[in-house]
């Protein structure tokens, strides 16, 4: 069973992708920051990250960028959940190898994107 690290600091998306994806028959945990989130990487690395950009003290991109300079994390999928759109956004993340999602996002949309990005790391 493939686990995936949801990182949002807000409680209904958590909920809303958990069942999501648990419902998918993924192994589902939750950080409720990046900082909780990178305490959560340290102890176990999740098949792949779905997180969001706009979180207090480390946001989303201190994620990224405290996981693209781990030498056991950096090849870890990440997905990027967010209600930012700025195109600014979305070409930093094709540079860092990320993927972009925009809340609100369909559940057959994220799982599809997920689904296919765990086909791939294979």
């Amino acid at each position: 069973m493939k686990k995936i690290l949801i990182v949002d600091d807000d409680p209904t998306v958590q909920k809303l992708v958990s069942s999501i994806l648990a419902a998918e028959g993924y192994d589902v945990a939750i950080a409720k920051d990046g900082i909780d989130a990178m305490v959560a990487l340290k102890k176990e690395k999740p098949d792949l990250l779905v997180l969001d950009i706009m979180m207090p003290e480390f946001n989303g991109y201190d994620v990224c960028h405290a996981i693209k300079f781990d030498p056991v994390l950096k090849d870890l999928p990440i997905v990027i959940l967010t209600q930012r759109e700025k195109e600014l956004d979305s070409r930093l993340g094709v540079l860092m190898g990320i993927e972009y999602l925009h809340k609100p996002v369909s559940p057959k949309e994220l799982v599809a994107m997920i689904s296919g990005m765990l086909a791939r790391k294979k």
